[in-house]
């Protein structure tokens, strides 16, 4: 794979990440996070995860949305109440991927220093990703 390629595909290998890595941004939603996590495939609703905390309801339903719309968590209906629970083992695994292909890039980098790409180049390969991306 030439080094245009290389980046190409690494490009859209991070970009796939972004609503995940802006989801896990957030302080409020890694304690979120982290009650699911110890809650384990029983879960949690908005009052459980809310009472304790200086978040009001309202808040941790906005984190919720946040961390559901980055497919991190999964929601089910148990009579009125919605329960919600972590779904992140593939994630994780897919993370982990990721930083393994960017430590990947890096070895190419150094091992070609003397291929060394401008930055309008990177630009117009970062065009070209967002085309591909968008097309897709």
């Amino acid at each position: 794979m030439n080094q245009e390629e290389e980046l190409l595909t690494l490009f859209k290998n991070v970009n796939d990440f972004i609503p995940i890595f802006q989801a896990l941004a957030d302080s409020e939603r890694l304690l979120i996070l982290l009650k699911l996590f110890y809650a384990g495939s029983k879960g949690k609703n908005v009052t459980e995860l809310s009472g304790k905390t200086r978040l009001s309801r309202p808040a941790v339903s906005h984190h919720l949305k946040v961390l559901k719309a980055a497919r991190i968590i999964n929601s089910r209906k148990d009579g009125t109440q919605v329960y919600y629970s972590l779904d992140a083992k593939d994630k994780i695994a897919k993370i982990e991927n990721l930083v393994n292909v960017l430590l990947q890039h890096l070895k190419t980098i150094d091992a070609n220093q003397d291929e060394v790409i401008e930055d309008a180049a990177l630009e117009s390969l970062v065009a070209k990703a967002r085309d591909m991306i968008k097309s897709a």
